[in-house]
C-alpha cells in the first residue's frame, strides 16, 4: 500500500513536471526549474508572516511601538524590556525631544482640560478623551471590527469616527435593544429555536447557531444587517423609514460621541431617486446618534478619495452604501459642494447641514503639501467671522492602512508635524486660530508621538492604525482583500475569517479600551515632566528641536 501512495505522489510530481517544462507559457522560473521552482512562489507568499516573526518589520510602525501597544491592549504597563533597542534609529535621536521641567509635577497632579468642539454651536461636542478613533469606513473594516471600536470608545469616552462607508446599527452597538425604541426594526426568533444556543457549546458554534437563525429568518443575503439580542430573542437593526420623530433628539444612550464622516461618494447620503442628490433625510436621522459631522476633503494616503474593492462590497455593504454591489468603489476625486474658488458656496453648505443637524458642530479633512492647501479656507473664515468648520483635521502624508495605492501613500502630503506647522501658521496669518480646533491624524500610535503634536499645536489627535493592531490586527497586509483575506477577520468580509473575530469580540473590546486609556496615560505623564497640568498646555516651547 505505502508503495502504491508513493507511486501515486510521484506520479502527480511527474505530470507536474511535464506542465511546467513543456506546456505552460506564462513563467520563467517554472520553466526553467519544474517543480522546484514553484517553491519560490510559496515562499514569496509566506513573507507577510515570517516577517513578523523574523525581521525588525518597520513599514507600518517602528516594532518597538507595536510592543507597546500590544503590551497595553493586554493590561500590562508598556514599559520597555532591559534589551529594548530602536532599529528604526528615530525614537531618540536627538532630534524629537521636548524639554523637561526643572520643577516636573506629578502624575496625580494632572487635570486634564480636553477641547470643546464648535462651542459656538447649539451642540457643542465637549471631548472627554485627546485620542479619538479616526476614520476607517465600514466595509474597510469588518461588521465586528467597526462593532468593537465603537465599543470600546463609547466606554472610555473616546470619539469615533465613522469614515466614509456609511452609517449602520454597527456603530451604535451599546445602544440598548428595546421594542419600544421605534427607530430600530426586529425579526422576532421562535423561543423553540433557543435550543440551538443552548445545547451549542462554545463561544464560536453559538455564533454559528445565530447565524444560522439569520439566514433562516432574516431577507436573504443581508444577516450582516441585523444584530442579535438574546434577551429579547430576535435580529434588530436601524429602521431607516422611520419618521424623523420615532428618533432621539439627543444622542441616545450608549452611542458615544460618534463623528460621522462624509466623503466625496456620499455614501449612505445618496438620493434612492438620484445618486448625485443629497439626502437630508437619512442624514437628519444619522445625526440624532452623532455628535459632530466632518467633511472628507482629501486624506493621507488616498487623496483621490476612499477605495474599497469589489470583492469588499458585499450586498450589505453596498445596501449601508446606497451602491450597486460587486464593483469597486473609488470615490470622485473632489467633493461634490466644493468647487474650485468655491469657498463661500461650500462654507453656506457645512452650515446647511449643522443647521440639519440640530446645530452640531462640523469639520473637514484636508492634506498638507503647500500653504495653498488650506489658504483658501482660512481666508473665507477671515472674510466671514460667522461661518467655517468648527475643526480641521489634518491627514499626515503617511497616513492609511494596507489598502492604501502604495504611489498614492508614499508621493503627497507632508508628514504630520510638518503639515501641523504649516496649517497652525496660516490659521495664525489670517486670525482665525482661535475660532477653530485643529486635528492630527497619522500615525501619532504612542504618547510621545501624540505629546510632540499637542505641542506643534493640535487640541486633538485621531488614531486609526494603533487601534486596529490593539483590536487584533498582526499587520499582514492584506486589507486591500484583493489580494487575499486579512487572517484575524478584521479587515475582511469573509465570514469564515470573522467567525474568529466575533469569537474573541469581549476581548478585543477590552484590548482596545485598555490602549486608549495607556495613551492618555502616557500623555499625562508627559505633560507632568514638562511641568504643565494638562496636556492641552502643552507648547512649542516644550520642544526640544535640534
Amino acid at each position: 500500500m505505502f508503495f502504491w501512495i508513493l507511486g501515486g505522489v510521484f506520479g502527480i510530481f511527474f505530470l507536474i513536471f511535464l506542465w511546467d517544462r513543456f506546456f505552460q507559457t506564462k513563467n520563467l522560473v517554472v520553466g526553467n526549474y519544474p517543480v522546484i521552482g514553484r517553491f519560490r512562489y510559496f515562499f514569496h507568499k509566506l513573507r507577510p508572516f515570517f516577517r513578523q516573526y523574523f525581521g525588525d518589520d518597520n513599514a507600518y510602525l517602528p516594532r518597538v511601538i507595536v510592543d507597546w501597544i500590544l503590551k497595553v491592549a493586554h493590561g500590562k504597563s508598556g514599559y520597555f524590556a532591559f534589551d529594548i533597542f530602536d532599529s528604526t534609529g528615530k525614537l531618540h535621536d536627538g532630534n524629537h525631544q521636548m524639554r523637561h521641567s526643572a520643577n516636573p509635577k506629578n502624575v496625580d497632579e494632572i487635570a486634564p482640560k480636553f477641547p470643546t468642539i464648535g462651542e459656538k454651536r447649539k451642540h457643542p461636542m465637549k471631548m472627554k478623551n485627546f485620542l479619538y478613533k479616526s476614520a476607517m469606513s465600514l466595509g474597510a473594516i469588518g461588521f465586528e471590527g467597526t462593532r468593537a471600536m465603537a465599543s470600546a470608545c463609547e466606554k472610555v469616552g473616546a470619539p469615533f469616527n465613522t469614515g466614509e462607508g456609511g452609517f449602520a446599527v454597527h456603530h451604535i452597538p451599546n445602544v440598548k435593544f428595546s421594542p419600544e425604541k421605534k427607530f430600530f426594526k426586529s425579526v422576532k426568533i421562535p423561543k423553540l429555536f433557543k435550543v440551538f444556543l443552548f445545547f451549542a457549546p462554545g463561544a464560536r458554534l453559538k455564533n454559528r447557531a445565530i447565524d444560522f437563525l439569520g439566514n433562516l429568518f432574516l431577507p436573504c443575503g443581508m444577516r450582516d444587517l441585523w444584530l442579535f439580542d438574546k434577551k429579547y430573542f430576535c435580529f434588530y437593526t436601524i429602521n431607516w423609514d422611520a419618521p424623523l420623530s420615532d428618533f432621539p433628539e439627543k444622542i441616545s444612550d450608549g452611542a458615544g460621541q460618534i463623528i460621522f464622516q462624509i466623503g466625496s461618494g456620499l455614501y449612505g447620503l445618496r438620493d434612492p431617486h438620484d445618486p448625485k442628490k443629497f439626502n437630508f433625510d437619512r442624514f437628519q436621522k444619522i445625526m440624532r446618534f452623532c455628535a459632530a459631522i466632518e467633511i472628507k476633503l482629501a486624506q493621507g494616503a488616498k487623496q483621490t478619495g476612499g477605495v474599497l474593492k469589489a470583492v469588499k462590497n458585499t450586498p450589505v455593504i453596498a445596501e449601508i452604501r446606497g451602491v450597486k454591489a460587486g464593483i469597486d468603489l473609488i470615490s470622485p476625486n473632489r467633493f461634490p459642494f466644493y468647487e474650485k474658488d468655491g469657498e463661500k458656496e461650500f462654507f453656506e453648505f457645512l452650515e446647511l447641514l449643522s443647521e440639519k443637524a440640530g446645530g452640531k458642530p462640523i469639520g473637514i479633512k484636508i492634506v498638507i503639501s503647500s500653504e495653498k492647501n488650506i489658504e483658501p479656507i482660512a481666508r473665507e473664515m477671515e472674510r466671514n467671522p460667522r461661518v467655517g468648520p468648527d475643526f480641521i483635521t489634518i491627514d499626515g502624508g503617511d497616513g492609511g492602512s494596507g489598502a492604501a495605492p502604495v504611489a498614492l501613500g508614499i508621493l503627497f502630503g507632508k508628514k504630520i508635524e510638518k503639515a501641523l506647522e504649516t496649517a497652525i501658521s496660516v490659521l495664525k496669518k489670517y486670525r482665525v486660530r482661535n475660532r477653530v480646533k485643529v486635528f492630527a491624524s497619522a500615525k501619532l500610535a504612542a504618547p510621545h508621538q501624540s505629546a510632540r503634536a499637542l505641542a506643534i499645536g493640535a487640541d486633538a489627535i485621531g488614531e486609526a492604525r494603533a487601534v486596529m493592531i490593539a483590536g487584533g490586527c498582526i499587520r499582514s497586509g492584506f486589507c486591500s482583500g484583493e489580494n487575499g483575506d486579512c487572517p484575524v477577520g478584521l479587515a475582511t468580509m469573509k465570514r469564515s475569517k470573522r467567525r474568529g473575530y466575533e469569537q474573541s469580540f469581549s476581548e478585543k473590546v477590552k484590548n482596545i479600551e485598555n490602549y486608549f486609556r495607556a495613551h492618555e496615560h502616557g500623555l499625562e505623564q508627559i505633560a507632568a515632566i514638562c511641568g504643565v497640568d494638562s496636556p492641552s498646555r502643552l507648547l512649542p516651547e516644550h520642544l526640544a528641536e535640534k
